[in-house]
């Protein structure tokens, strides 16, 4: 899981230091960084994986606005693995006037101990032992780890690495865009959840104990749902459909997963991203899931999450406004964002709530201090 996360001089944070548990819920007013927090995650997941070059991940006009001269950028993020502690750390160093970004250093240590290190134009790679494997120019622009993803004999640590960058999953889901059709299966689902049907496709091909369990699940929380299924509709073209029953014994009726209701794909997401991937190993981190979603249908949710964490899911990072999560998570896994003079973000545990009111309603008056 990730346990530590530190950037300077991008947007509103500024020497900001985030630490993590299993379950952690972010809290704070709106424009407070709580967002930012989740996209930079986003930004050097992408730049790590190799998808995203310097450019791309981290544009000029992301630094800092009223220390824009200050052109150096710093990301650190830790990350706790069985007994292991991986360690990455990237510099960017900014050309204000050719406008580009370059990589001045980037390291990855597990346990103290180098396993890549490039910087002034030269970059090692180093093995399971320790010992120095390869030797090559930096890479200006693009993660000089990303070349080493697939498996290879020797670099199983820094394998484990890349398979914990990509286990991290952001969303800020939007129903609206979850549409029915898929042209084929992806295993990384995007952050707005829009083809949410090609990642069911690929998770009932891949993890089909998990949908088993998934669909009784569902059967629980979601009125008359009954099962998925995936329709031929041309040449590799499928479309995820929901059999939905209208009375106890009625024979279930086929809908398009997009004539659903928007809390009913929201609610479907949610219990997906706990049993569809079950047992991986998956990091959430969640925007607004509570959006579109009642009172009564988010507490068993939360339930099931806490108990996943750890278990079926390596951590869940929430952002939420939802008094109903703030009053179950807020004492004990509260981070209260804060901005004061809209300068840089500060972070601080949740404190607790005064003169016998909730958490909710405490931060409801404005007296969290």
């Amino acid at each position: 899981m990730l346990t530590r996360l530190y950037v300077d001089n991008f947007r509103c944070l500024v020497n900001f230091e985030l630490k993590l548990d299993r379950l952690n819920l972010l809290m704070g007013e709106n424009g407070s960084g709580k967002t930012t927090v989740f996209e930079v995650l986003r930004r050097l997941q992408g730049f790590i994986g190799g998808r995203l070059n310097t450019d791309e991940a981290f544009p000029l006009e992301d630094l800092t606005r009223w220390q824009q001269q200050l052109n150096v950028q710093r990301f650190e993020v830790e990350f706790q693995a069985e007994k292991d502690v991986y360690c990455y750390s990237l510099t960017v160093w900014h050309d204000l006037d050719q406008a580009v970004g370059i990589v001045a250093q980037e390291k990855l240590l597990i346990n103290n101990s180098l396993l890549f290190e490039a910087k002034e134009g030269s970059a090692q790679l180093y093995d399971d032992e320790f010992t120095l494997e390869a030797q090559f120019p930096a890479a200006l622009f693009q993660s000089g780890i990303a070349a080493f993803q697939e498996e290879r004999s020797g670099l199983g640590l820094l394998n484990r690495f890349h398979k914990q960058i990509a286990r991290i999953t952001i969303i800020r889901p939007v129903p609206a865009t979850m549409g029915s059709e898929s042209k084929g299966d992806e295993r990384r689902l995007s952050i707005d959840a829009g083809n949410f049907a090609s990642w069911y496709r690929y998770l009932s091909q891949e993890h089909q104990g998990n949908i088993l369990e998934l669909t009784q699940q569902l059967r629980d929380v979601i009125p008359g749902f009954d099962s998925f299924s995936l329709r031929e509709a041309g040449e590799k073209v499928r479309v995820l459909k929901v059999l939905m029953r209208n009375a106890k014994d009625a024979k279930p009726l086929p809908y398009n997963f997009s004539e659903l209701s928007d809390w009913q794909r929201q609610l479907i997401l949610l219990y997906t991203l706990l049993y569809g991937v079950k047992g991986e190993g998956y990091c959430l981190f969640l925007d607004e899931p509570d959006n579109y979603v009642a009172l009564r249908e988010i507490q068993p949710w939360l339930t099931s999450l806490q108990d996943a964490c750890g278990n079926e899911i390596s951590q869940a990072v929430l952002i939420s406004h939802h008094p109903e999560i703030t009053d179950y998570l807020a004492a004990s896994k509260g981070r209260w964002f804060e901005r004061p003079d809209n300068g840089p973000v500060r972070v601080k545990d949740m404190p607790p709530p005064t003169d016998g009111l909730t958490a909710s309603e405490t931060i409801a008056r404005g007296w969290v201090e």
